[in-house]
């Protein structure tokens, strides 16, 4: 292919119109580089102008334009382009059957036109189009839509159309037109355009409730920088007042990131109600929700902070408050979305708060917390707070060249409550080990810990007696100090082997193969028995350490599968491991229980421990088994079994299957069914049983239309301890949730 260079102050003499050849790449200087590639260009002289026919390409920095024909102004950088026009810039591309425009202003218009914004998948179409300036436009009897296709879902039609891009369109005699109907008509309508954070209101969400009658929720999102914004909440009740909703982010980056939300209710006016009908504990007034999280770093990034905050202002609020923006529920997600960490059950009596400092170096640890627990049903005045609780752990190493090894754990606590005892508490907890290796057949390792505990206390002014657990008055004195050390030690034997087989299933050309590893292992503890040597020692201090003298042994399996694959990230073929099942199995015989005599603390016909399983089983991506069961030999029954199996495909289509019994405890059963219709449509069953009390804890049912542009979505709950009812959620592509809509009982069980 040739390429010619032209300069426009350069020409040929005597030549008025220059010719080129099919499909030849033309570089001219048109205020700047312009290339022009054609089945057939010529330039004319006299009016400075090229003209291009056939497969026309018309590229301008970031600027391209095609056509089947287009006439280009090399003065005044006007295009005049007819026949599949097609502009494709940056921002957006620009379709139509003819355009004028001039890529030096970055004006002009386009007739039977498309604008497609790419940032926010945005149309704009319109029978004449105008391209007042670089994000904006003009548009005369035309709509606006996210939906791909000629004949889009929604739109929002209009005379006139005036758009601004990251910014707010505006249409004069507009339409909300749903599958070609027209549902809303509205002389004028301002609606955003935006694809970038923006402060603006957001979709309202109302509904219904025994409690709070109607409930009108409307959220205002407010940009604070490129990496902070907030959204404030009014939440309208008109049983119960006003709620005002507050949260604050930010986001520097994935190691410094926050998120406070704040809920006040300055007045209840259901609570006097509720509280002479017997279903909350106090005829409350004032009422809040306190809750925040955080990760930081401090000194260059040496030492990593997190913070959890969870403070309300009464048992009842969480129970009661649970649906909505800054709901229960909704705070629980974003903060486990945000930082992987949740809150405290809604029903939980005692919030926790912290604040964690942590640094790590090669071989050591260090962490530093400060515990405030907030009981719900008490002043709080004796409840123990650990301010702080400090850890430092040094992990296993090598002692020289002795063939020793040591680790260590640490810890410090200083308790403080308001009445009743307090003090300071640390334990140490250095190990050391010798492992021995017999010719890879047989390794023997010894293990011996010492852990000494200092303490200096405050005794109670009660307590609790040691022997007989009955409380007793110690001292008149809550002040009474108790220092000292009590000591305890560990030794421990570990002896295991380890065997293996890889089995064959492939062949040559396509290899399959299996390993199995087993790992039979022993281990005998020995602790002594380590009562405190004061009967009248104060509680914070006591541990009470009975008699350990077991041999505990076992075998674990894993299953590892290797076949050929590619490799994604550098095309490779390659071997692939996965290790896809693994299983164990434990025992225990207790030595203090088979010569324990007549002491009642042993019971000497139960000295066989619980035989104990775990199974894990993950051949891929869409299969998880996860079970644990513990089987007592004397009882002949499972005193605990946990499942979870968890199934998925390719088309969305999902079960998961949670079980938990403890004997005599629990009995519970959450099953959870999502089928997938199509590519858009689904159905989802969720219900939570518990077979012991012969109740369910909730059940729901959903339905769910996800389209290219627009969704909506049906809930139907009963819950005994969440609220029940019915929601609606409406959604359009570009937008999110629009509005919604609910009628729920609620329940504070």
């Amino acid at each position: 292919m040739a390429i010619l260079v032209l300069c426009l102050t350069a020409v040929f003499a005597g030549v008025e119109t220059q010719a080129w050849a099919q499909s030849e790449l033309i570089r001219v200087n048109a205020q700047g580089p312009v290339d022009i590639r054609a089945d057939y260009v010529e330039y004319d002289e006299r009016t400075l102008a090229y003209s291009a026919r056939g497969e026309v390409e018309i590229k301008r920095g970031a600027v391209s334009i095609y056509a089947d024909k287009v006439r280009l102004d090399s003065q005044t950088l006007v295009a005049e382009a007819e026949g599949r026009v097609r502009m494709v810039t940056v921002e957006h591309v620009m379709t139509g059957d003819r355009m004028a425009i001039d890529l030096q202003a970055s004006t002009g218009k386009i007739y039977n036109g498309i604008v497609f914004v790419k940032a926010n998948h945005y149309y704009l179409n319109g029978e004449e189009i105008e391209k007042t300036g670089r994000d904006t436009f003009k548009l005369r009897n035309g709509f606006f839509t996210t939906c791909d296709g000629s004949d889009p879902d929604w739109k929002f039609t209009g005379k006139e159309l005036d758009v601004t891009l990251d910014g707010y369109g505006r249409a004069e005699d507009s339409t909300f037109r749903f599958m070609d109907v027209p549902l809303i008509w509205l002389p004028k309508v301002i609606f955003p355009a935006k694809f970038k954070r923006q402060s603006g209101l957001l979709a309202p969400m109302m509904g219904m409730s025994d409690r709070d009658g109607f409930v009108y929720n409307q959220p205002y999102f407010l940009t604070l920088g490129e990496d902070q914004d907030a959204t404030i909440t009014l939440n309208m009740m008109t049983k119960r007042g006003v709620d005002l909703g507050l949260e604050y982010r930010y986001n520097r980056r994935e190691e410094s990131k926050g998120m406070v939300m704040f809920d006040f209710m300055p007045e209840d006016g259901m609570a006097s109600e509720l509280h002479e009908k017997g279903e909350i504990e106090s005829p409350y007034n004032t009422r809040y929700w306190f809750r925040m999280k955080s990760d930081g770093t401090m000194f260059d990034d040496l030492i990593t902070v997190k913070t959890d905050i969870d403070l309300v202002s009464d048992v009842d609020f969480l129970k009661e408050f649970n649906q909505g923006h800054s709901g229960y529920s909704s705070s629980l997600n974003r903060f486990s979305e945000w930082f992987g960490r949740d809150l405290d059950p809604r029903t939980s009596t005692i919030r926790t708060s912290k604040v964690n400092f942590a640094r790590s170096w090669t071989n050591t640890s260090f962490n530093g917390t400060f515990y405030y627990y907030d009981n719900l049903l008490t002043d709080n005045k004796r409840t123990l707070q650990e301010l702080p609780y400090l850890s430092y752990t040094a992990t296993r190493q090598a002692l020289g060249e002795t063939g020793l090894y040591f680790w260590m754990k640490s810890y410090y606590r200083y308790y403080y409550r308001e009445n009743g005892a307090t003090g300071n508490v640390a334990d140490l907890s250095p190990s050391v080990s010798l492992p021995l290796n017999f010719n890879d057949y047989l390794t023997l390792e010894p293990r011996f810990t010492y852990s000494p505990r200092l303490y200096a206390v405050t005794a109670d002014d009660w307590d609790r007696e040691l022997s007989s657990g009955a409380i007793k008055k110690i001292t008149e004195d809550p002040d009474h100090n108790k220092t000292g050390i009590s000591q305890d030690w560990k030794f421990q034997t570990l002896a295991s082997t380890y065997l293996f087989r890889v089995f064959d299933f492939g062949s040559a050309e396509d290899p399959f193969k299996i390993k199995h590893a087993m790992r039979p292992n022993v281990t005998y503890t020995f602790r002594p028995n380590q009562e405190d040597e004061e009967e009248d020692m104060a509680t914070l201090a006591r541990r009470n350490i009975t008699l350990t003298n077991q041999v505990a042994y076992g075998i674990n399996n894993t299953f590892t599968s290797k076949v050929m694959g590619k490799n994604e990230t550098t095309g490779d073929i390659e071997p692939i491991y996965q290790e896809f099942l693994r299983i164990a199995i434990n025992h225990s015989f207790d030595l203090a229980r088979y010569r324990g005599g007549n002491d009642p603390v042993y019971d000497r016909n139960r000295y066989w421990g619980a035989v104990t399983g775990r199974l894990e089983f993950e051949p891929s991506d869409y299969i998880y088994v996860e079970a644990d069961t513990s089987w007592n030999l004397y009882d002949n029954r499972f005193t605990r079994i946990n499942a979870e199996v968890s199934l998925e495909d390719k088309r969305g289509d999902s079960i998961t299957l949670d079980y938990r019994n403890t004997y005599d405890r629990v009995n519970q059963l959450r099953a959870e069914l999502k089928v997938a219709i199509n590519q858009e449509w689904s159905v989802s069953y969720i219900n939570h049983k518990d077979f012991k009390e012969e109740f369910d804890f909730e059940e729901t049912y959903e339905v769910a239309y996800e389209g290219q542009c627009w969704g909506i979505k049906a809930m139907v709950t009963d819950s005994h301890f969440r609220d029940s009812g019915f929601w609606l959620v409406f959604s359009l592509g570009g937008f999110g949730d629009i509005f919604g809509y609910g009628q729920m009982n609620s329940s504070t069980n």
